[in-house]
């Protein structure tokens, strides 16, 4: 890490929602001329960048520190914080959810036969057997009374989350956050996100 601290003009801290390993190496291969991303043990960033202002690597490396609780990762960078976030946006992508995550949505399918309609018959054991009232009706898969599927702001079980793939409705979303940025110079600007982050570690530790 040190070596790459001193070459780059830039450091940021990221947090990042629904990692997905697909557009993450996607994103590390299209930036590798710009920039380098280290995701791994927390603590022994910290330890290369210093806890305090008595052990930092450079100045201000330690107020990096701080941030690197939880999903997040470290990234050197040539680019500035503007060209940085936007490159980040562009890898920005919609995924299925899976268990445990939250539903961003309800999802209400009305009983009869247009709910399913476009579905291959041999799928009603499936829909079945993931919780839903069906039976084939003429080679249609019939839902035989109204069902939510998920509701918004509720956790999702396994079934929920199969189901909603087979229903095509992504609530997930890979995303990568700038916490705070360093300049070559030793300058720290937390984003709103940064904020958030702490007030979130000081929550957890009080």
């Amino acid at each position: 890490v040190g070596g790459i601290f001193e070459e780059s003009p830039h450091q940021y801290v990221l947090s990042f929602e629904n990692m997905r390993s697909g557009p993450f190496k996607q994103l590390q291969g299209e930036m590798k001329t710009s920039s380098r991303f280290f995701l791994g043990k927390n603590k022994v960033m910290m330890r290369a960048l210093g806890k305090s202002s008595e052990d930092e690597f450079q100045d201000n490396s330690a107020q990096l520190s701080k941030y690197l609780h939880g999903q997040v990762c470290l990234a050197f960078s040539n680019l500035d914080q503007k060209e940085f976030e936007a490159k980040l946006k562009e890898f920005e992508v919609e995924d299925f959810a899976q268990q445990g995550q939250t539903a961003t949505y309800t999802v209400f399918l009305q009983k009869g036969t247009e709910a399913l309609e476009g579905y291959a018959h041999s799928l009603e054991p499936t829909f079945r057997q993931l919780g839903l009232p069906t039976k084939l009706n003429f080679q249609k898969i019939e839902l035989l009374s109204d069902v939510y599927v998920c509701k918004l702001d509720t956790e999702l079980s396994v079934e929920q989350a199969k189901l909603l793939k087979l229903l095509g409705h992504k609530m997930s979303k890979f995303t990568l956050k700038v916490l705070v940025h360093r300049s070559k110079k030793g300058k720290i600007r937390q984003s709103e996100y940064g904020e958030d982050h702490l007030n979130k570690i000081k929550h957890m530790n009080d």
